[in-house]
């Protein structure tokens, strides 16, 4: 039961990422596929994914307790946090601080937590920045 309901959100979700990306109002084209691309791409896997776990549920009886309730809620302010502090403090810092955080709250040491950060949030910057070229805010950390 646990499934269909979260496809049926996910199919919710895919459907408003369509609407937004087929709302966006672009003045001028500067890639080769434009900005819609990628979330309507998204928007089509989610669906299909969503339609997928809908006719096909897990089989399993797992029930969520109030701990892992709190986790997920948890993690939720984590992504909004996230959201927040993307474009303030910059992708570096804001992806260390949410990564470290994510790690801590689902068993990790905190060393340990903020090394993975670290690391993760490093090299998915220059990954995103030098390799794919995209714009990232580099925030307070790059100077940007």
């Amino acid at each position: 039961m646990y499934d269909r309901i979260f496809a049926g959100a996910l199919l919710l979700l895919s459907g408003l990422v369509a609407w937004a990306a087929l709302s966006l109002d672009v003045p001028f084209q500067y890639e080769p596929l434009g900005p819609k691309a990628f979330p309507v791409i998204l928007a089509v896997l989610l669906a299909i994914a969503a339609l997928w776990l809908m006719y096909r549920p897990s089989r399993n009886d797992w029930h969520p307790n109030a701990a892992i309730l709190a986790k997920l809620a948890g993690g939720l302010c984590l992504m909004v946090l996230y959201a927040v502090l993307f474009e303030s403090a910059g992708f570096i810092l804001a992806t260390f601080v949410v990564g470290s955080l994510f790690s801590w709250l689902f068993g990790e040491r905190p060393l340990r937590a903020a090394g993975y950060a670290l690391v993760m949030s490093l090299g998915s910057y220059f990954l995103l920045k030098d390799l794919l070229q995209l714009n990232v805010p580099a925030g307070v950390l790059v100077g940007g």
